[in-house]
């Protein structure tokens, strides 16, 4: 397929025809890269694209054809032959602004290059302006003075990117000698002079051949360019000089694109390789025509495909993430299982520790929202562990394992072997509310103040006798002949009411425990028994 020649604005005609591929012309190798939420090796509906991923074009011997990168919908495609290096052709478009009185700003556009032609390798931008002044003088001295006149100016091109190409037009419009002023100011005699009408002209020619000076230039619309002119044309010589001056400029563009023609892919075998792993994916599966996984692709980022039949569509790359997440909650009945209604305990530390399939080391912390709930996302296949930080006001409940398996210790979930593309979820920490602690009660020993008293009692036989201690019997019974014994009964002074401690040097004086009072008891009545016996042995016979 051809373009015809045409006539360019300024009525410059195009330099040449150049052969013109459509797209649409050539069979096309394209595809997605995307993140295969499901892991089911095919590209549903509202699965993530990847952007910015690396895909190259090879013959099955290696060699590379064609190089893309997925855009923003992960999206990549084929249909030009890199590798045939076909000789650069080139497409020249120009345009003209007018003649005018200076000075002016005037803006024009032209094509961009067409990237159905091929490849733009680079391009010339050349600015060509001329100015023209008619001058005259007239030399108001009163001396003789030489007089020169210069035509010149400045024309500048701004283009794409900002960036500005400059001319400086300057010519000699020529000199007089310059008679003293002749009195009338009309530029003849001999203080005047007419120059005429001479044209200064100049060029500047700029080269881009990086992509990003280049980008602007290429499309299917216009590339804008707007020019402007300075006149700065003059007379010099003379300290009082009368002027005139008239100028006018004008400039011509031109843009010459260099390129790579296109040439189409032929027909045969190809393989589609995905030459750098998207960073935080695992590899997943491919497929050729999105109809079913190709077995074992998820370890070799290459699809296979043959473009002897027309295009070939969605040849995609499916990426895996994993994640691990769970709960922290207060396990009211100690079960291990979340049940609803257990209260969730924000704020609590977790931490993930291990080493993905890559050979990174993995140790990440998060910490519970408000339901209690963390995650870690975007992992790599991989064996790990979870460690939770013991909240405080709580003691350790029942721990539980997620779905992707794993053991369970004390505040540890660990031998986690995590697969590419599993969310393992219900990594649990169970805790229990700490018990109110009892209040402890405290004995007070009993009290009292030792004091003095007086023991009373009747020893038997009602004789008279001092008992021990230093107490004072009391005269006994009438029935009882022997008047001078003790009669039980009586009362002894001197004695301590028992369970009292007294005062003094009695035996209960340094009774430390209810024991010692009880042998002090018994041995007070003893020595009150042998005191009668005793009495009764010396009383005479009646």
């Amino acid at each position: 397929m051809f373009l015809a020649g045409a006539l360019l604005a300024g009525g410059i005609p195009r330099a040449a025809s150049v052969p013109r591929v459509q797209a649409a012309g050539c069979p096309v190798v394209s595809g997605f890269v995307y993140h295969d939420v499901n892991n089911n090796g095919l590209r549903d509906e509202g699965e993530p694209p990847i952007a910015g991923s690396s895909i190259e074009l090879r013959t099955p011997a290696g060699a590379v054809v064609g190089r893309a990168t997925t855009d923003a919908n992960g999206y990549y495609q084929f249909l030009t032959d890199e590798s045939a290096n076909a000789p650069l052709q080139t497409q020249t478009h120009s345009v003209t602004f007018p003649t005018e009185t200076t000075d002016w700003t005037a803006t024009k556009e032209l094509p961009q290059f067409d990237p159905g032609l091929g490849t733009l390798k680079s391009l010339t931008i050349t600015n060509s302006g001329s100015i023209t002044s008619a001058i005259k003088a007239e030399s108001l001295d009163s001396v003789a003075s030489t007089v020169s006149a210069t035509v010149s100016g400045t024309l500048t091109v701004t283009a794409p990117g900002d960036r500005d190409i400059a001319t400086v037009p300057t010519v000699n419009a020529g000199s007089f000698e310059a008679a003293a002023y002749d009195g009338v100011a009309d530029f003849e005699g001999d203080s005047g002079h007419d120059f005429g009408s001479h044209t200064a002209s100049d060029s500047n020619t700029v080269t881009l051949t990086d992509p990003a000076s280049l980008a602007p230039y290429v499309g299917t619309g216009a590339a804008t360019f707007t020019a402007s002119v300075i006149a700065s044309s003059r007379t010099s010589g003379s300290g009082n000089v009368l002027n005139q001056i008239n100028t006018t400029a004008g400039a011509q563009l031109m843009v010459v694109y260099q390129y790579q023609p296109l040439v189409c892919l032929t027909p045969g075998r190809y393989n589609i390789v995905q030459t750098v792993q998207p960073p935080t994916y695992t590899d997943g599966r491919e497929t050729a025509g999105n109809v079913s996984p190709i077995p074992g692709s998820d370890r070799s980022d290459t699809i296979p495909v043959d473009l002897s039949t027309g295009d070939k569509p969605n040849n995609n790359f499916g990426e895996l993430r994993a994640s691990l997440s769970g709960y922290v909650y207060v396990d009211d009945d100690n079960d291990g299982n979340r049940d609803q209604g257990e209260a969730p305990i924000p704020g609590v530390s977790i931490r993930l520790t291990g080493t993905d399939s890559s050979g990174a080391t993995i140790d990440k912390t998060a910490t519970t929202d408000g339901s209690g709930f963390y995650a870690f996302r975007s992992l790599l296949a991989g064996d790990y562990v979870i460690d939770e930080t013991q909240p405080a006001a709580y003691i350790d409940g029942k721990d539980t394992i997620g779905s992707q398996g794993g053991k369970t210790s004390n505040d540890r979930h660990y031998d986690i072997d995590l697969p590419a593309g599993v969310d393992g979820v219900n990594n649990n920490f169970g805790e229990r509310y700490a018990p109110t602690p009892t209040p402890t009660g405290t004995s007070t020993p009993p009290s009292g103040t030792p004091g003095t008293g007086t023991a009373t009692g009747t020893p038997p036989g009602g004789g008279t006798g001092t008992p021990p201690g230093g107490g004072t019997g009391t005269p006994g019974g009438t029935t009882n002949p022997n008047t001078g014994g003790n009669t039980p009964g009586g009362t002894v002074a001197g004695a301590r009411t028992p369970g009292v401690p007294g005062a003094g040097s009695g035996l209960f004086e340094t009774a430390k425990s209810p024991s010692v009072i009880v042998v002090g008891l018994v041995i007070f009545a003893a020595s009150g028994w042998l005191a009668f016996l005793a009495l009764n042995r010396k009383r005479p016979e009646a």
